[in-house]
């Protein structure tokens, strides 16, 4: 049987010293799941406009899932997320979080 149902689990947040980013288990279908890190300058952790670690994590989240079901074939293990760019327009969520990965 064929599924071709995508998987996204936020597995956790790593620290600067640890390599940094929040960490995601995602798989396809019955392929085995693999680990995929977003990156995110501690600078969004920082000053009067800062996020905190769990709206960044909701934010990496939905960006990862909606990357995977519009290109569920891509295999880099590791994104620099621009998280900027989920806040400057939310009238048109979808298309900004198509972009925050670069």
């Amino acid at each position: 049987m064929s599924d071709s149902k995508s998987t996204v689990r936020y597995v956790g947040y790593r620290s600067p010293s640890r390599g940094g980013g929040f960490d995601f288990s995602c798989g396809l279908g019955a392929a085995k799941p693999s680990v995929i890190t977003i990156e995110a300058s501690f600078r969004f952790f920082q000053g009067p406009d800062r996020i905190v670690l769990q709206e960044a994590a909701g934010m990496c989240y939905e960006t990862l899932k909606c990357r995977l079901q519009t290109a569920p074939t891509y295999t880099s293990d590791r994104f620099r997320f621009n998280i900027c760019r989920c806040r400057s327009a939310p009238e048109d969520r979808k298309s900004i979080r198509k972009s925050a990965l670069r």
